[in-house]
Parts: structure tokens; sequence; C-alpha cells
């Protein structure tokens, strides 16, 4: 047994499950998919060799320069900031054996990101969700409001790692730009929809091909099959979850397919869907989860339409925290918006989201079963939690 060095890397899940992850893409086609696929293992936490299965948290050079193009800075200068932050690690087995549940069937969630996301951008939630026995799909969405993704065209592009990129667009705020939101969001939920039918068809005895298998290699010795979830997934609680545009996604989503039962919305940015009146289509129970910074009074008046039934809706507001909180990046690189607010310790700001979560899961899909520890922080923390929306920070 080698007790090598860890690297650096995110703080460690604190469920009962080691995490682990592995990459699938549906299809040698645009109108495919991508996604990272988050789940319980059997390892044990103990076992000094699992770092040697951890993954850089950013991919290649391709997603460094997309992240340059979001954040319109030169590549060299994120390339620093990822140097500066200790070339980070995500803490999940990479490629692992899922783990069958014994007596139960698994709990799937699916997530859509942010604008200038990506299916890692929200590693801790993910693996963190995982580790309490939750499988989540996290989708790299190709209506190039990422920093970068691409597909394969074939199987010989895929097995020499050819690959057809999708690049950041940057749209201009002019007369178009709701035109182009509201063109993206639906492209963005016909993903999800995708993902959807993946999940109802996998779990039916479906298996579909995963291109990352043809991928340079890389996967032939991996203990990922999908074929291992035949049977295993619980498709009567299905969860929809987004944040920011990824959260104006889930809810258009939760909209078109009844299939999906509850949904998570975190900061959700309404812009591209204020015109769906979906607030009279959606009757799923939900979830809100916002930073304090992010919400201008025309989004808080969007998200307030949902509150209409106490008994199935929540919304909570994590103070002293900005649009970042609900993602890795602050973690990395730590605060860069609003900087002359006094703001909560990044990593207890995620506990507190992912607690929120559970809770809001073990009320209503009865998983993880247990969610005293998860109470017990949002009443250790509520004087950092505002039931309701605060009023927009300035």
């Amino acid at each position: 047994m080698s007790f090598g060095r860890k690297p650096n890397h995110l703080p460690a899940a604190r469920g009962p499950f080691v995490p682990g992850a592995a990459d699938v893409m549906l299809d040698y086609s645009i109108d495919g998919v991508l996604m990272r696929v988050y789940y319980p293992t059997d390892a044990s936490k103990n076992d000094n060799d699992n770092h040697r299965k951890w993954i850089p948290w950013i991919p290649d050079s391709d997603y460094l320069d997309g992240i340059a193009s979001v954040l319109m800075l030169l590549p060299v200068v994120v390339k620093g900031l990822i140097w500066w932050s200790g070339n980070i690690h995500v803490p999940v087995l990479f490629g692992e054996r899922i783990r069958k549940p014994k007596g139960e069937k698994m709990k799937c969630i699916i997530l859509s990101h942010g604008l200038g996301g990506s299916r890692f951008l929200y590693s801790l939630i993910c693996y963190e969700l995982a580790s309490q026995g939750f499988i989540v799909f996290a989708i790299e969405h190709r209506d190039k409001s990422g920093p970068y993704t691409y597909y394969y065209q074939n199987e010989e592009h895929a097995k020499n790692d050819c690959r057809t990129s999708i690049r950041y667009k940057r749209i201009p705020l002019d007369g178009g730009h709701f035109e182009t939101r509201k063109k993206q969001v639906h492209l963005r939920s016909d993903e999800c929809t995708k993902v959807l039918d993946f999940i109802l068809g996998l779990n039916a005895g479906d298996v579909p091909h995963n291109v990352m298998d043809d991928v340079m290699c890389r996967q032939r010795l991996s203990n990922f099959k999908l074929s291992d979830l035949v049977g295993h997934l619980d498709v009567e609680n299905i969860i929809m979850m987004g944040h920011s545009f990824g959260g104006a996604t889930a809810l258009l989503t939760l909209s078109r397919r009844k299939e999906l039962k509850y949904g998570v919305l975190l900061d959700p940015w309404m812009f591209s869907i204020k015109d769906e009146k979906l607030d009279e289509k959606v009757n799923q129970p939900l979830l809100f989860v916002n930073t304090q910074t992010f919400h201008v009074s025309a989004n808080t008046e969007a998200m307030s339409r949902y509150m209409t039934d106490p008994q199935k809706r929540e919304m909570y507001t994590i103070l002293h925290t900005t649009h970042e909180n609900q993602s890795d990046s602050v973690l990395l690189i730590g605060y860069w918006l609003n900087w002359f607010m006094k703001k909560l310790n990044p990593y207890m700001a995620l506990r507190i989201n992912n607690s929120l979560i559970l809770k809001f899961l073990s009320i209503h899909v009865g998983h993880p079963s247990e969610a005293t520890e998860h109470e017990d922080l949002i009443n250790e923390q509520s004087r950092n939690i505002e039931k309701g929306l605060t009023k927009p920070w300035v």
C-alpha cells in the first residue's frame, strides 16, 4: 500500500460513501450530451491509495483558455491563478465501480450549470451529494454558454481525441440579448430532457455506448460501467437542479417533463424565462437557495411567484454570500465579487447550501433518511440564513 503525498484538493466529502466520478458522452454528434456522473462507491475511506484516482479540477488547457474568455482575461493570468491555487484536485475516485444499493434504488439528480459553467464547476456540491448516496448527472451544455466543450464526429475521431470544439460566445447586451438567451435556455432544456430519457432508458435496460470509452484508451481500465445502473435507479423521484442560468433551465425543464418530481434552484437567473409564465405550469415541490448579492428586484419578483404553497415550496437566502459561493471557484481563488462586503467563510457557505438541499430532499424523497446532522448545522448557522428573500444588496 502506497503512502505517497496527496495533491492539493477540494475538501473531502462528509457523507458515509467515498464518491466516484466518470465522464459520459452520448452519440458521435453535437446533438448528443456530455456529462460528468458523480456517484457513491464501495471504496474504503481508510485506503491510503484513494488519492491516486483523484483528478485535476481543470481537465485540460482548452478549458483554461475558455475560462479566460469568459472572464475577459489573458490565458496566462488564468493559468497563473490555477498555479497559485496549487493545481487543485477533486477528491473523487475517477472510474471507480458504482456502489449498487442494497434494497433501495439510487436517487437521481440532473444538474444544469450556469453561464460560464461546466461539468466540473460544481464538483463539491456534486460529490457531497454522491457521498450521501445520490447519483448526479452534471451536464456540460453545448449552447455556447460554457467556457469550452466539445464532441466527436465519429468513432475514429474519438479514438484519436480529435475534438470538434464548442467555445464560449459573448452575447452583447443589445436589443437581441433576450431572444438569444431564450434560444439558449430552450437548447439547454432539450439537453436536460435527453439526460432524463437516458436515465429512464438505462434503468429499463437500454444501455447506450459511452463515447468516452473510446477516447485515447483513457477509460479502458475503468471499472465504471453504465450497465451496473440497470434496474438500480429510482425513476419515481428524479430531481432537477440548476444554478443561475441553470436554475432557469431547471424550471423550464420541470414545466416540460412531469417525470421530474422535485426542483432545486440555486440563485436562479430568471431573465431568459421571463415570458414563459412557468409559475402556472410548474407544480412540483421546489427549493430555492439564494446568495445575498445576486438578485435585483425583477429577479426576486419572478421567483416570488413560485412561492404559492409553503408546504411544497421553500426559499432561503444565505447571508454574507455572493453568486460565486455556489460553485467551486471561491474555494480555488477566493472571493472576487463585492469586495467591500463582509463575507462568510466559503466552505461554510457551501456546507449551509448543501445542508439546505439535503434537508429538503430528506423530507421529500426520504433520502438521506438521517437528516439530523444537516438540521443541526442549519440551526447552528441560523444567523447566516434568512428564510425567504433578503432585500437586494447595494
